[in-house]
């Protein structure tokens, strides 16, 4: 019953498209857009005001999910066990544009075949600041530079909202006290739509599932300066006649540096970028048919962010089945952390489990010795989960829920149950890691 509508909603994605492309917006797509604007600045304001307390407090933010609200968790832990503070000067909100010949910011909208999920591109203005009591050691600021904020809710193609743990789909009253058919109890707060993660690449001017040619742009662009230059002299010197060869020339050497350049980035590319991950996304889609690249990287970029500033194996319990105690040791000092980029690159599936291997980029500020220093580094990550779990983009109310007894759980106590002290075994809903190296 919850996934027989995939043509209506495949049909009603394209008229939304037809109507961007034609500047002309329906009722119900402003609606969508203003509901999603709205919680993306009131994430905005949370942030801020969980930051800038004094205080650490348990699930400080009511528009996130779980997952995304435990990194800030973690991140304010780390500042007090290292004595620092950080302090937002700013955040500007993200301003709903309607025109004529206009529209700001970008939306995406798409569906996992369980979840809606809503992607805004917008421009990130902020300032934070990090201080050892008064003297300032680290400032992040940005104007205007390319971020994503990534939204899930529980929503079937048809617009009901769906139980995160049966799949019974219903109007939003039906769900009031939870779920009646399987018997799941639930606040009706968390089928809310939710900032799942957030993507936020500074200098690197990629997409997060993608692999930049920046790196490779940046030298060869200056060694074509220079071969144009070196030819423009040797015409001079060699008089009238050769100066109007010189064109010519410079047109010759942008052609060599084009095919360089797109020969390397495509080897590069197959071997560790979107045609990867793209080769890796056949082999997924034949077991997992609605996938979602998105909403997995932001899944995974909350749990290893978290893994970065965990400061006990407990910590992590769930995320992670593997030794994570030299990672969390290197570490130890981060106090920002942001994930650059995420490649899939391979995936089996056998009679129990998926497993999938990944290659991530982070840019991590670290602090050592009364200074903050900025890296980046690269991992592969191992990860495994359940042959039966085939959607990987799920809402925190479903998997947070003790299988035993049914009571919720929180990531706060590594996901072990209160009442009957059963663990959560999130392989079983989520991507969890089972391998990594440097």
């Amino acid at each position: 019953m919850a996934y027989n509508l995939r043509e209506d909603w495949e049909q009603t994605k394209k008229n939304m498209a037809q109507l961007a492309n034609e500047n002309r917006y329906s009722a119900s797509c402003q609606q969508w857009n203003n509901e999603m604007t709205d919680l993306v600045n009131g994430y905005k304001q949370e942030e801020m005001a969980w930051y800038n307390s004094p205080l650490i407090t348990e699930n400080g933010f009511r528009t996130t999910t779980q997952n995304l609200w435990y990194t800030h968790y973690l991140n304010k832990k780390r500042l007090m066990a290292l004595g620092l503070t950080a302090r937002y000067a700013y955040i500007e909100p993200t301003e709903y544009v309607r025109g004529e010949n206009q529209r700001y910011p970008h939306w995406n909208y798409s569906h996992d075949g369980k979840n809606l999920i809503c992607r805004i591109s917008d421009g990130m203005s902020y300032k934070k600041a990090f201080y050892d009591r008064d003297r300032l050691v680290w400032s992040d600021e940005k104007r205007k530079a390319a971020g994503e904020y990534y939204m899930i809710q529980s929503r079937s193609m048809n617009g009901n909202y769906i139980c995160p743990n049966c799949g019974w789909e219903d109007t939003l009253d039906y769900f009031v006290d939870g779920c009646d058919y399987c018997q799941t109890k639930f606040h009706i707060e968390d089928l809310k739509q939710k900032v799942s993660s957030v993507y936020n690449p500074g200098d690197w001017k990629q997409h997060r599932s993608g692999f930049t040619i920046h790196k490779n742009f940046m030298p060869m662009y200056v060694i074509l300066v220079i071969v144009v230059f070196g030819l423009m002299q040797l015409a001079a010197n060699m008089g009238t006649a050769m100066m109007m060869l010189t064109p010519a020339l410079g047109f010759v050497a942008v052609v060599i540096f084009l095919a360089i350049l797109m020969g390397k980035t495509s080897k590069e590319s197959i071997e560790g970028g979107p045609a990867k991950t793209r080769q890796t996304l056949t082999k997924i889609r034949e077991t997992d048919k609605y996938f979602s690249v998105e909403t997995f990287i932001g899944n995974l970029s909350n749990k290893l962010i978290s893994i970065c500033y965990a400061e006990s194996a407990e910590e992590i319990r769930p995320f992670a089945q593997c030794n994570m105690t030299s990672f969390m040791a290197k570490y130890r000092g981060v106090i920002d952390c942001k994930m650059l980029e995420c490649v899939l690159m391979d995936y089996r599936a056998d009679g129990e489990f998926q497993h999938l291997k990944v290659k991530v980029g982070l840019e991590l500020v670290t602090y050592r010795n009364g200074e903050a220093r900025k890296e980046k580094t690269y991992f592969q990550f191992g990860l495994i989960k359940s042959i039966h779990a085939l959607t990987q983009s799920i809402n925190d109310v479903n998997v947070y829920r003790c299988d035993s007894c049914g009571a919720s759980l929180s990531l706060l106590n590594g996901g072990r149950c209160d009442y009957c002290g059963k663990g959560l075994d999130l392989k079983e809903y989520d991507w969890v890691i089972e391998s990594y190296e440097n």
